[in-house]
């Protein structure tokens, strides 16, 4: 949750900012028109949101198990989707590597937790499936 509310900063930054972040990573200049500013401060800010509404949900684990596990399947899937998109963009291929990794570890463990008596030790839910 912290991470991705930690986007809410890349919504504000100038051009100026993400053009020097997007050099140093060995991408080039990035250019310097309208939808590049507009889809970069979207997704931030899409980021941010998917983060406080995982933030809220961390403080009722219990309560909103199921919406953790959708979370958590959809997370795989948008894994996947990802990849080929990272693949066909191209980026380099440590992005698609670490992000991919990112985020099947992620989601994969997120998904595993939701089913067990670890993480939810007073889920009915959970408790009814492992007897």
């Amino acid at each position: 949750a912290m991470l991705s509310l930690s986007a809410i900063g890349a919504v504000f930054i100038p051009h100026e900012w993400m053009n020097r972040i997007h050099e140093r990573m060995g991408l080039g200049p990035l250019p310097d028109l309208p939808m590049i500013g507009y889809l970069a401060r979207s997704l931030s800010l899409f980021y941010a949101w998917l983060g406080a509404i995982a933030l809220y949900v961390s403080f009722d684990p219990d309560r909103h198990l199921g919406l953790i596990r959708q979370f958590a399947l959809t997370g795989l899937a948008v894994g996947v989707i990802q990849t080929g998109i990272d693949l066909l963009a191209p980026v380099p291929l440590w992005w698609t590597a670490s992000e991919g990794a990112f985020l099947f570890a992620y989601f994969g463990g997120l998904f595993w937790l939701s089913r067990t008596k670890i993480a939810f030790p007073h889920s009915q839910t959970v408790q009814s499936r492992q007897q």
